[in-house]
Parts: C-alpha cells; structure tokens; sequence
C-alpha cells in the first residue's frame, strides 16, 4: 500500500455514505480513528452495496474496533454518522447498541445500516430492529426497498439461513421470526 493513500477504515467509510454526505464521513473517520485496528484489513474491504437515493453506498461486512464498547462514555458521545459504522462491528454488543441508536434517524444514508442487521445471526439485534418498527419512517424504508430489491433478497436468504442454524429453536415457524417478519414488513411498506 502506497504510504499516501488512506488507511483501509477511512476508504471503507467515505464509500459508506452517500457522495453528496462526504461530511458524515469524515465526521465519523474522526470520531472513530482512535477505536480503530486498522490491521484487519481483510474485514474493511468486505461491503454489501445499497443504492441511497440515486448513489452507490459499500456498507462494510464487519469493521473491528478496539478499546470501544457498549457501555464506554466514548459510545454514548458518538455521533450518528459514526454509530452507522459501529453497527458493523465485530463486537455484537456494539452493534445492538449502535442499532438502537440508529432506529429514529430520518435521513436516508442510516436504513441500509438497520436494513443489513436484519440478516445478522444475533437474535437480540434482529429484535432490537423488529421492536423498533412501528417508530420507522415508513417512507424512507419503503424508498430503500425500492432501489434495493435484489438486495433486500439477499437479506431474507441470510435471515432464513440463519434462523435455520442458530434460532429455529426459538422461533419453530420461520414467519415467526422477527427478522423475516421486519423484512417482509419493510417489502410491504414499498408494495
């Protein structure tokens, strides 16, 4: 890697947000540059694509971060922008609270972060989200549906393979399970 070029966190999270959001970015970038461990190249180079509005976002697979935690001050004190990246930690803990966090955005760019850990494998996340339906701005969900179909497809193979490996127990019926349901009530919302 040329000694010039950004670090592999700071490409993952200005391709993050929208282009016409690069502030977000970079206030994220800075807010979250001392939490983060940059040698783990290979997870910040991993992404799902969404389009928001128009422009192409990579929402990172998992971005690990050190010395950060669910019930660290640092959290409590970070802005939005900057808790859409901690949703994909590697820290479960982090991401439920990141995600709860997230629910009452009203602006575009945060959806993808909600709408992608629907299809996380930790049952308390997905029900985080599920509990937090009826506070959603429907049309913002339902405007991200719509530009992201395929994507949302993706997702409900995810959410059906992971309720079949880790929750079935829980949940005996698949449109019990409140990942399927949220991503069925999102696609509802965009019909």
């Amino acid at each position: 890697m040329e000694q010039n070029s950004p670090k592999p966190f700071t490409q993952a999270a200005r391709a993050a947000f929208p282009v016409a959001n690069r502030a977000l970015a970079e206030q994220a970038i800075s807010h979250l540059a001392p939490f983060v461990d940059d040698a783990d190249r290979k997870r910040s180079s991993e992404f799902s694509e969404f389009d928001v509005l128009g422009q192409n976002v990579r929402i990172p697979i998992r971005l690990r971060f050190l010395r950060l935690s669910a019930t660290d001050m640092a959290m409590a004190s970070l802005p939005q922008p900057a808790l859409c990246l901690v949703s994909r930690a590697t820290d479960g803990y982090l991401r439920q609270h990141a995600v709860a966090s997230l629910l009452g955005i009203n602006n575009a760019w945060a959806p993808p972060y909600v709408a992608t850990l629907l299809a996380d494998y930790v049952h308390e996340i997905v029900e985080v989200i599920h509990d937090g339906l009826p506070g959603l701005n429907r049309a913002l969900y339902a405007n991200l549906v719509r530009e992201n179909r395929t994507q949302f497809r993706m997702l409900r193979v995810r959410a059906t393979s992971y309720w079949n490996a880790y929750h079935r127990h829980l949940y005996p019926d698949k449109r019990d399970y409140p990942g399927l349901k949220a991503l069925h009530e999102m696609e509802r919302w965009a019909a």
